[in-house]
């Protein structure tokens, strides 16, 4: 009895040892001691590294190894929507066994196929990683994908103006044009939320057109807010372009022209001009980017102004705050 009690001690010892061995090489039900494969693993984007609340993000996988494949797996330091998963070439062959642990058909050497990420919060930007497992090791890759704000399109807005006091004012949160700004210079409550909200003026002096912010001189006020507005002439942005923006493009674009970096105002505007812009924090739609196409500039009559005044048309796509 006591040699057999003896033998039981050493036997639990033994499983103990190894189940401690094995968790010492697994992280997240995943072993993680595994060597580099030669394999070779291309992922690239099919979209734009970016986007807001419901947009996909796709990927297309390559991998070609001289060891058989044995998983393709996925993790985000985000979670993506449940409908979040890979997608076949219809005119391939589905290499995967389990579509949701990635698990691969036996004897499986190469493939390509698809993922889609499709993004469920705005607030941080976040890390895909794809990772190959053969009999050989592990490749991985990493993507990064940016969350950005939604849009909404404004068409035809129309905006007067006759004097650099006398003017409309534009706002990106709703699309609101304040006719005839004096009205709202008193300090009050109500103004104030009216000077919050006006990011954009335009102006004519000597038939010269300018677009600006309040907080430029160029707009004489006693506004106790003038948001510090900034413009970006995107000289390269085709009008077909500006038709097709997304959530993706409007940032990328305003990312690529440093429309953070722009001016306060721009003059000598004419019809046809694509402007980017960034609100300033202080507006009732803070910090977010947007662009802008001028389809009009032109005299006219207006039921706001006695006499003559300037008409200003344009269409406008802008993030807005969730």
């Amino acid at each position: 009895m006591k040699i057999f009690k003896h033998f039981k001690f050493i036997s639990g010892g033994i499983i103990f040892l190894i189940a401690a061995y094995s968790c010492e090489n697994v992280e997240d039900g995943y072993r993680v001691d595994y060597k580099e494969s030669s394999a070779i693993f291309n992922v690239s984007l099919q979209t734009y590294d970016r986007g807001a609340i419901g947009d996909t993000i796709r990927f297309h996988i390559e991998a070609s190894s001289n060891y058989d494949i044995k998983s393709l797996i996925v993790n985000s330091t985000v979670s993506g929507s449940e409908r979040s998963g890979f997608e076949i070439d219809p005119y391939s062959i589905d290499p995967l066994i389990d579509h949701a642990f990635g698990t691969i058909q036996e004897g499986t050497r190469e493939f390509s196929i698809y993922y889609n990420y499709i993004i469920t919060q705005d607030t941080v930007d976040l890390f895909i990683m794809l990772t190959l497992i053969d009999e050989e090791g592990m490749k991985s890759d990493t993507q990064k994908v940016y969350t950005v704000p939604s849009i909404v399109k404004y068409n035809e807005v129309t905006m007067y103006t006759q004097t650099a006091d006398k003017a409309d004012g534009f706002s990106t949160l709703d699309a609101t044009v304040f006719h005839y700004l004096p009205n709202y210079s008193e300090i009050s409550e109500a103004n104030v939320k009216v000077q919050e909200s006006v990011d954009i003026i335009f102006v004519v002096s000597n038939d010269v057109a300018t677009i600006l912010a309040p907080y430029n001189g160029t707009f004489e006020s006693n506004f106790a807010v003038k948001n510090k507005t900034r413009f970006q002439l995107l000289q390269a942005v085709s009008s077909e372009e500006f038709n097709n923006l997304n959530n993706a493009t409007v940032s990328q674009i305003t990312e690529n022209y440093n429309v953070d970096g722009g001016s306060t105002s721009l003059t000598n505007i004419k019809v046809g001009d694509i402007i980017g812009f960034k609100t300033d924090f202080a507006s009732s739609n803070p910090y977010h980017y947007g662009i802008l196409r001028i389809s009009a500039i032109h005299p006219a009559n207006s039921d706001y102004y006695e006499g003559v005044c300037y008409v200003f048309e344009m269409d406008v796509v802008t993030q807005i705050k969730g």
